[in-house]
Order: C-alpha cells, then structure tokens, then sequence
C-alpha cells in the first residue's frame, strides 16, 4: 500500500513565518518595552527626580554625578545653617524653622518667620520706602520683633557674585529667605517672594539654605542645587529652585 506523503504546504509556511514574528514581537517588549536592558534609563522616585530637574537646568549627568559626590559643596550649605543658628542665639530664639526670612536695610532687621502672606511684605516694603523705617508698633501687630542692628554682623551681607539671588544687585532692601527646598511652607512664599521682586525694582531677594533633618531631600536637593548654581550660574539655580518648589510631590 501507498502512503501518501506530505510536502510542507504555504499554509505550514504561513505559521512558521507568524511564529517567528511573533518570537521577535516577544523580544522586543521584553527589550524596550518591559524593563529590559535597552529601555532608556530614567530613574524613579525623588532622587531621580531632583537629578533631571537638574539636567534640565543646564548642567550634564556626569558632571551632576560628580559634583554631588563633592565634599566641598555640603559645607555651603551648613555655612548657611550656622548663619541662623548665630541669629538664633543672639535673638534668644528657641528654634527657627523655615521659611525664615530677614528684610535687611542700612536701618532696620526685621526676621519674618513663615509663610506669611504677600500682603504682609507689601506693607512692610512700602512702610520701609516711603518712611525709610518701619516702627516696631506696626510690626509688632504681626508678632514681629525687629533685631538690634548689631545682628547683621552674624550674617554675610548680600553679594551679587556669590549669592543665589533675584532682583536688584544694587538694592536698598535686602531680603534674604533662609529655606528648605522640601518645605510647602517654603514652596508658598517663594512665589510671593517672586511677585516682591517683580513689582519693587529697589528689593533683591536672596536665598540661603535652612534644611531641616526631618525632611529627607532637603540636603540632597540643596546639594544638587549649589552644583546647578556652580556649573551653571545664578539662573540656572533659580530654574532648578523653581522647579522643585512647584513639584513638592516629587519629593516624597
């Protein structure tokens, strides 16, 4: 008896073809699309988050890697730190927690502590540039006491080379904010602090570093911000700062 014998037909081949297709789809959502090793490298959580807020203010991923493993850059900030530990201790302050904020004139030096609102700052800028002072009267309706005068030793005065700042470089009012780029507290007075600079040509506003231990990327975030500033100069900063203070959620 004859058996008959099969010869691979185009339907054996059209399966053949899918199979390998398909085997080849397979590989390719494993590579790219399922975590393989060819997906870009974006990493997550806020680490990640604080090195591309960086890399989009300027500065490149290997020199951002670097710059935060650089031991001289967390001692600016402590240098910041140990300026409000001073002003504490000659206030007899108990604490001083963020934002703390100092409007500084050839006058008068007044600690604002918090967020408080755009209103608030207003009147004491317009008291200050209309009457050359504010009295302590006024002040003290807000529970704001001013320092003596002989605090301003304590604190390096405002320097347009080396500061972080915005606003006038030659200013007759200084406020100088120290901050926590992990504080929402901080993250509201900064966009008050920018509408202050926008509407009085005379008022630079400076930013130092207050990073308080019980928020986890505050140090982190500062680091990467005085390596953005270093790399790439005041604006750069300010975009970095801007970034993070509008995107506080990344942060946890």
């Amino acid at each position: 008896m004859e058996t008959e014998q099969k010869t691979p037909g185009l339907n054996t081949d059209l399966k053949a073809n899918i199979a390998i297709l398909l085997s080849i789809a397979a590989l390719a959502v494993s590579l790219f699309g399922g975590g393989g090793l060819l997906k870009p490298s974006v990493p997550d959580g806020p680490e990640g988050f604080i090195k591309q807020t960086a890399k989009d203010a300027g500065i490149g991923g290997r020199t951002y890697d670097q710059c935060i493993e650089d031991t001289t850059i967390e001692p600016l900030i402590l240098e910041d730190v140990n300026e409000t530990n001073a002003i504490a201790s000659f206030a007899e302050m108990a604490g001083i927690g963020t934002p703390f904020n100092v409007i500084v004139t050839d006058r008068q030096v007044i600690p604002v502590s918090g967020a408080y609102p755009y209103e608030l700052f207003e009147l004491i800028l317009n008291t200050i540039e209309e009457q050359g002072s504010i009295d302590q009267e006024t002040l003290a309706q807000f529970e704001i006491t001013e320092l003596d005068y002989e605090v301003v030793r304590l604190f390096r005065p405002f320097d347009p080379v080396t500061d972080h700042y915005r606003g006038s470089g030659s200013p007759s009012i200084t406020i100088i904010e120290y901050s926590d780029l992990e504080c929402p507290f901080c993250a509201r007075v900064h966009d008050t602090f920018k509408q202050i600079v926008d509407e009085h040509t005379d008022v630079t506003w400076v930013y130092r570093h207050l990073p308080l231990s019980f928020h986890p990327q505050a140090m982190p975030a500062a680091i990467a911000s005085e390596c953005v500033a270093r790399e790439e100069g005041n604006e750069a900063f300010w975009n970095f700062a801007d970034t993070i203070f509008a995107n506080q959620e990344q942060l946890q």
